[in-house]
C-alpha cells in the first residue's frame, strides 16, 4: 500500500536533506494522505525553528508542541483564501505577541486547484506586523530574527 504525506522538503548546505511531513490533516485531505512523521523544530544557526503546514497552524497541539520544544521562530507554509488568511494571521501574531517569538507565513499567490491563493505573505515580531505582502505580490520575505528588520524581494 503507498502512503502518501503532504511535506516539506528542508535542503541545506552540506547538510542531509530534511523531509517534515504534516501530522495534523484538515478533514478534507484524510481521504487521500496519512499524517505524517515530523520534529518539533529544526536547528536554523542555534535559533529553534517550527514549522507548520496550513492547517497544522490552527491545531492547538501542534503550537504548543512547538512552544515546548522552545522554537523561538515559527514557519508556517500554506495554501489559503482571503478569509483563511485572515484567520491564520490573527492566529500567528498572537502566537508571536504571547510567546516572544518570531514568526512568518507564506501563502500562493492566484488561482490554485478550486480558489484563488490570497497572496498576504507575512512576517511578525512579538511587537506585532513587521511586513505584509499584498494579494498579488510574488516575492519572499527576509527577517533578520535578531533586528526584525525586513528585506522584501520581489520575483521580476
Amino acid at each position: 500500500m503507498l502512503l502518501l504525506h503532504i511535506s516539506l522538503a528542508l535542503f541545506r548546505p552540506h547538510q542531509t536533506r530534511l523531509v517534515y511531513s504534516k501530522k495534523y490533516l484538515h478533514t478534507d485531505e484524510e481521504p487521500f494522505f496519512v499524517s505524517g512523521k515530523n520534529f518539533p523544530t529544526i536547528e536554523v544557526k542555534g535559533e529553534a525553528v517550527a514549522l507548520a503546514i496550513c492547517y497544522e497552524l490552527s491545531v492547538a497541539e501542534h503550537t504548543e508542541c512547538a512552544i515546548h520544544s522552545g522554537a523561538k521562530i515559527y514557519v508556517a507554509s500554506v495554501a489559503k483564501t482571503a478569509s483563511g488568511m485572515e484567520k491564520s494571521a490573527e492566529i500567528l501574531s498572537k502566537l508571536a505577541k504571547n510567546h516572544s517569538m518570531t514568526v512568518l507565513i507564506a501563502n500562493c499567490v492566484g488561482s490554485c486547484e478550486d480558489f484563488v491563493g490570497a497572496g498576504k505573505r507575512a512576517a511578525w515580531s512579538p511587537g506585532g506586523l513587521l511586513k505584509q505582502l499584498d494579494d498579488e505580490m510574488e516575492g519572499v520575505l527576509v527577517v533578520d530574527t535578531k533586528t526584525h528588520e525586513v528585506d522584501v524581494r520581489i520575483n521580476s
